[in-house]
Parts: C-alpha cells; structure tokens; sequence
C-alpha cells in the first residue's frame, strides 16, 4: 500500500520531495528509487520512538502513515510534536476511537489528523458522506468490501497485505452499530449475499471489524441515524483454516513455554507465515466498495448508494487493493497541501474531505466511481 501511495505522490506535478521512512532502510530506498519519480528519499525510522521520528516529520506538510496500524498512536503524537498533518489508513475500530480522543491537541496546533483514509476506511466513508448529503434524515450506513482475486494459489494462507492485520479481522469480533447502539457480533456472521459488477458477480458478505463503524454513527448523528456495518466477502477456504488454528490455539496472544522459551503462539504463527516463500505471483484482482444508505428525504424513504471499483494493473504491478488503499491517502494529502482540505482537529474522512472532489480525483486515477446518483 505504501508503495502505491509514493507511486501516486511521485506521479503529481506538485509535489516536490518525498521521504520514505522505515524500519528497513533497504526496503525503503528500493520504493524511494522505483516509485517516487525522482522525488524520494529514504530515511530510517523507528516510529516506536515519537520524538526521533518527529524530528523527521519536521518542516513537512504532512505524514502519511501506511504503517501497521498498531504504530498508529506514536506516528500521531510524533506528527503533534513536528507541528504536522497526519493521514493513516484506518485502526481497525478499537485504535482508531483511542486516536479520536487526540482531537483538542491538533486543533492546539492548527493541523489535521484524518484516520483511515484507504479504501475501506477511507473511499467508503467518503462515499458515505456524498451520499448521506442527499438525504435529509439517514437511518442506516453500510459498508460492503467485494473483491475477487483470479490468481492461483498454493493454499489459502497467500496473503495480498498485512499477515497481522488480516489475523486481526479474522479473530477479533465484529462490532455492529445496530438500533443506535454499539453491538459485538458473531465471528463470520451476518450472512449477505450480494451482487457485484462482473467480473466479481455473487458473493456472501459477512460482519467484520473495521473502522467505518467506529466513526460513521458518530458523524452522522446530526441525521439520526440508528445502523451501520461493515461487511465483507472472505475466501472460504480461509475462514475454515482460521478455524481450525483458532481451534488448536494458535491466535491466542498469551505466551506458552516451550523448550524452556515463552513465546506466544499467534506471534509464532506470524512468524511462520511471514518466512513462507513468496508464490512469485502477483494478484490479479477486483475490488469494489460498495456504500449503500437508507434514509428519508422530503419525508419519503429513499436508498442511495455508490460503488468505487479498483481493478490490478501490470505497469505498475499493482494489485486492485494496493491501488485503492495507497492512492487515496496520497490524493487526501495533496488535498491539504493545496488548500482543498481546511479542517482541523482529528477526523473522520467523512467530515474532513470535501466528497465529490475526491472522488473525482479517485476516478482520473482508474478508481471508477459508478451509481445512480453519481455525475
């Protein structure tokens, strides 16, 4: 994903310098060389310590965290002491309402900290913010993540991003915001069948924990609205192996002795799927974020809805989901470089980006935004 949001940054006849900073200073040169465009930089940095890597961030207009999102907390406090506007792609609910409690220190500093600005979170929040504009009163907010990947695999356990993160999604239980409550559900459940664009066509959608939800119910508040969810189509072969390894405990975090070594089990599973050779292929994909919202408007029921439909290109050999993650916290960031974007405080892509803009912007780059009530 960090490899497509410097691509995007190096692609803008604006942007004059970019810094790629990470923890592992080769990895980071070879994206600066490939992707920025002539544009980047490497530089180490260790963002589990907030006041060297502020000194990085210094005199910059922004940083772009596509780190894991467990580093979310320390690259915020690090972009407060620089005096700088953050962007991340989303903290998967739990941290992403820890980073909403910063929100009177940026206002202190005159910046912006907007969370979760990918695909989803981030394009469908923004969908979700055109759309309930239509409206004068919304009840429900839905969130649908469609892909299909027509790549051949060895097994189930290939992942396209963050090993940890899609752990995560799979093990931690989903949170509903149902009748205007916060409610945990069921692993996987929530059961939807749906029906996108070919060449994705029918799948089941299921609850998952994302970050839409922590936000949405928040910033729509104002039009009464009772409902949001998040839902998404899982590899069936998948869900079954993350049974069976739930099963025999390895997704538990409490360390167990082993040789005379304690060491967690689903650290240890990390471990294991993070050596597994690459299969050497790159995905072939088709994502698209499906927003839908019930409401009223002029005191009758109305649905609205809009899809954002990314799809892997070769030149660069992206896959559809590093397209859509990566790009639109590139786009956001030149948004506020360029005085788009005049927001402070922390917030929700839903109340900071002005919606039909950035779409726009998402469609000039092959993020084909399509619905009823989009011109």
């Amino acid at each position: 994903m960090g490899c497509a949001t410097v691509y995007d940054l190096g692609q803008a006849k604006k942007v004059t310098e970019i810094v790629v900073g990470d923890f592992d200073l080769p990895r980071a040169e070879e994206v600066a060389r490939k992707y920025g465009g002539g544009k980047a930089r490497a530089v180490f940095v260790d963002v589990r310590k907030p006041e060297e890597t502020a000194k990085l961030l210094a005199g910059s207009e922004a940083v772009l965290n596509c780190t894991q999102y467990y580093w979310n907390l320390a690259v915020m406090k690090a972009a407060l002491e620089a005096r700088v506007n953050y962007l991340d792609l989303g903290g998967l609910f739990y941290t992403t309402r820890k980073q909403l409690e910063m929100d009177q220190e940026f206002q202190g500093i005159g910046k912006l900290a907007i969370l979760g600005i990918g695909s989803a979170p981030g394009i469908a929040n923004v969908m979700a913010r055109y759309l309930a504009d239509q409206l004068d009163r919304v009840e429900f907010a839905g969130v649908y993540n469609g892909s299909r990947d027509f790549q051949t695999y060895p097994d189930a356990m290939s992942f396209g991003f963050s090993i940890a993160t899609i752990l995560d999604e799979l093990t931690i239980a989903p949170m509903e915001f149902a009748k205007g409550k916060f409610v945990e559900r069921e692993h996987f459940s929530g059961a939807e069948p749906m029906t996108f664009g070919k060449p994705i066509g029918k799948l089941v959608m299921r609850h998952s924990i994302h970050s839409e939800v922590a936000t949405l119910p928040v910033s729509f508040k104002g039009k009464g609205i009772q409902g949001a969810s998040f839902k998404i189509n899982y590899d069936p072969q998948l869900i079954e192996a993350v049974r069976l390894l739930t099963g025999i405990g390895l997704m538990e975090q409490k360390p167990v002795t082993v040789g005379g070594a304690e060491i967690a089990p689903r650290a240890f599973l990390e471990k294991m799927l993070k050596a597994r050779p690459p299969s050497g292929k790159s995905p072939k994909d088709v994502e698209t974020i499906r927003v839908i919202v019930r409401g009223k408007k002029g005191g009758k029921k109305k649905v609205v809805s809009l899809d954002a439909t990314a799809r892997y290109t070769t030149k660069p050999n992206f896959s559809a989901v590093a397209r859509d993650t990566g790009f639109p916290i590139s786009v956001a960031g030149q948004m506020i470089a360029n005085g788009e974007i005049c927001a402070t405080g922390v917030q929700a892509p839903e109340t900071a980006i002005p919606a039909r803009e950035f779409l726009k912007e998402l469609d000039r780059r092959g993020i084909r935004i399509s619905g009823g009530t989009w011109r």
